[in-house]
């Protein structure tokens, strides 16, 4: 049966009956959701260090007591960076790879995922910050980023040229707070989410607009940037930001709920779906912790992770919930075909079987903290 979205007395129902299907006994009084998930065994899973890793390469983000860098999971050199990466983008062909900074971001890394060599890094234009994506034209020749212009607190798209990251130019992402960009139509249409919240260099990474934030999915034509469509969600407090499309067109995206008025976001969705001319919110059950990390596609299923909620949760295309496997503080997420990994901020990388609902642990990093992101080359 599907849950009622925002009807909380349904969703808890729903979540008795869900977790029966996955253990066939009935929890004990006083056990909760959490609970339960550990009793799987996949909250805290001690693994000697790289042994079980794929043959394909896995690259992440992370940070230890050392601070921020970048590596190649595998048996990569690690890169020491300025400060916390984000978003990672492959450069077809090649060892390399586009490294943006975390927003507000300050700097983007041509980078070779192989040697750990940085070997060129830009500064924003003058007035301008990254927000940590970027994304390639199809034919490689062009860069796109997502960006803010300081004064006008407006987001931007930059465009720059790939091989030698030149500034070509800008044009609007008809939103605030541009994170993740999407090619819908390679080439000719591209999707922007727009996560609606407005932050300045001066304040750090605070929120600054929060009662009357506006997060938008943008439909831009290329490359001229002109808006085609723009969707939003009725609830204007869930900022909308990663996004990942399944094999029938569908869009999924990412969801951190924010509470200027202070409430408690703990039971709101994770997930919106872009699926025939409309923005709609997926299935949700509560305790999810109100933060989806990243969100991927593998087929005609969607995967993210709950970062504060310590789970993986998985939905068909068309938003209804298939289940969830718990993982404690999971973050990035790598699909390579019928292959999904995972990622936490507890040094862990495992494999996900989505028709089980199992993960497979493959290797530990002591004092490490993969970021929101994982990708597989």
């Amino acid at each position: 049966m599907r849950s009622n979205v925002g009807n909380h007395g349904n969703g808890a129902a729903m979540e008795a009956r869900h977790t029966s299907r996955l253990t066939p006994h009935a929890s004990p009084p006083g056990f909760s959701r959490r609970h339960f998930l550990a009793a799987l065994g996949v909250l805290a899973l001690p693994l000697p260090a790289v042994a079980g890793l794929p043959r394909r390469t896995l690259l992440a983000a992370a940070a230890d007591d050392d601070g921020p860098f970048f590596e190649a999971v595998n048996g990569g050199v690690p890169l020491r960076l300025p400060t916390r990466g984000h978003g990672m983008l492959p450069i077809p062909g090649s060892d390399e790879l586009i490294l943006v900074a975390r927003r507000a971001g300050f700097w983007l890394s041509r980078v070779n995922w192989r040697t750990g060599a940085e070997i060129k890094r830009i500064a924003p234009a003058p007035g301008r910050h990254f927000y940590g994506h970027a994304i390639l034209s199809p034919d490689g020749a062009t860069l796109y980023t997502t960006e803010n212009d300081i004064e006008r607190g407006a987001g931007m798209v930059g465009v720059y040229d790939a091989a030698s990251l030149a500034r070509r130019g800008e044009f609007p992402s008809h939103g605030i707070g541009p994170h993740e960009l999407y090619w819908l139509v390679p080439g000719k249409t591209l999707a922007v989410a727009n996560g609606g919240i407005l932050t300045l260099p001066q304040s750090g990474r605070d929120k600054l607009n929060l009662a009357t934030m506006e997060p938008s999915v943008a439909i831009l034509d290329m490359p001229s940037g002109a808006l085609l469509a723009r969707y939003a969600l009725s609830d204007h407090t869930l900022s909308l930001r990663h996004l990942a499309r399944t094999t029938d067109g569908t869009l999924g995206v990412a969801v951190q709920a924010e509470s200027p008025d202070g409430r408690d976001v703990t039971d709101t969705p994770l997930l919106a779906i872009l699926r025939d001319g409309a923005l709609t919110l997926a299935e949700h059950l509560p305790g999810w912790g109100g933060y989806a990390a990243s969100v991927a596609a593998a087929g005609n299923v969607f995967i993210a992770t709950a970062l504060q909620g310590d789970a993986i949760l998985l939905w068909r295309s068309d938003g209804a919930f298939l289940g969830e496997v718990g993982l404690q503080r999971p973050a990035g997420i790598a699909v390579d075909g019928e292959r999904v990994y995972v990622s936490n901020e507890l040094g862990l990388i495992a494999e996900l079987d989505i028709a089980r609902r199992r993960l497979a642990p493959l290797a530990t990093r002591a004092g490490v903290k993969w970021d929101n992101h994982l990708v597989v080359v």
